[in-house]
């Protein structure tokens, strides 16, 4: 490729890069498409106009356009990559399935990483802790360790082996203390064992670190109240209603402690509150 015709790729890249800070996306996006037809734009063009698809919502379209690429390229491992991690970030797991079985001999940690999430979200657990239990002998000092523990929890959880679900969970947390997600797993193997004082630590832990999730808050306030501290439980409320089901069942479970504590009037109040939310509970 002559120096002009490099010169112009550049450009039309610099072009289209200003129309997108003016938000003249649209004419980003033509500019983009004609890169497309030369060899030497052709990826970086690919990944720019993908990532715009995928900023407006146009996945399939983004999708698309990455297998067109790897029809022509489909020893561009690093596209590779990208369109798996891609696939799972959307949550689309069977294509995601598809998509890494047909690209089986790009192998490293990311990959492999990948490989065990798809099979955990697509049911296949077995695969998925062969898969995971490798990694973790292959790949001793890698980052993502905290991340495959972490679904080894979760695999040992749904088959209620709980003390190795604990195990893992617990190594998790010793490479990554400040993971909320981690600590909300340790709070529901804990409420499976029916230890309800450790799981209220852990939803503590969980919620300090990200106060934000409603369902945090519901499973929180479900181990109060289990505990019998139904103060606490009352007072977290104010934070933690909304118009879910999940909201209406939580009302109806404070109901059910002081019915059963003979105090029906507040036992009632809670009762209508619940079916405000939710008529059919």
């Amino acid at each position: 490729m002559g120096i002009t015709e490099t010169l112009n790729i550049e450009a039309n890249f610099k072009k289209a890069s200003a129309l997108l800070n003016e938000g003249n996306q649209l004419a980003a996006v033509q500019i983009y498409k004609k890169l497309l037809s030369q060899k030497e734009a052709e990826r970086n063009a690919t990944i720019k106009l993908a990532d715009l698809y995928d900023l407006s919502g146009n996945t399939k379209s983004a999708i698309e356009l990455f297998n067109s690429y790897l029809n022509r390229n489909n020893e561009d491992t690093e596209v590779i990559k990208l369109v798996s991690y891609y696939l799972v970030r959307n949550s689309l797991f069977d294509e995601a399935s598809k998509f890494i079985d047909k690209y089986e001999s790009v192998k490293d940690e990311n990959m492999d990483f990948l490989r065990g999430v798809v099979h955990f979200h697509t049911s296949e657990l077995r695969k998925a802790i062969s898969i995971f239990n490798r990694f973790i002998k292959d790949y001793k000092s890698s980052e993502l360790t905290p991340s495959v523990l972490y679904y080894i929890s979760k695999i040992y959880l749904l088959n209620n082996q709980f003390e190795d679900a604990l195990k893992a969970i617990k190594n998790s947390l010793r490479l990554s203390p400040n993971n909320a997600e981690i600590y909300k797993i340790e709070a529901e193997i804990y409420f499976k064992k029916e230890m309800y004082h450790h799981a209220n630590e852990s939803i503590r832990s969980a919620l300090k670190l990200n106060p934000s999730v409603i369902a945090w808050r519901h499973f929180q306030i479900k181990i109060l109240v289990l505990l019998d501290e139904i103060n606490k439980a009352e007072e977290k409320l104010s934070n933690a209603m909304d118009d879910s089901d999940s909201s209406a069942e939580i009302l109806h479970l404070i109901g059910n402690w002081h019915l059963k504590n003979k105090d029906v009037p507040i036992a009632n109040k809670y009762f209508e509150k619940a079916k405000g939310i939710n008529p059919n509970i």
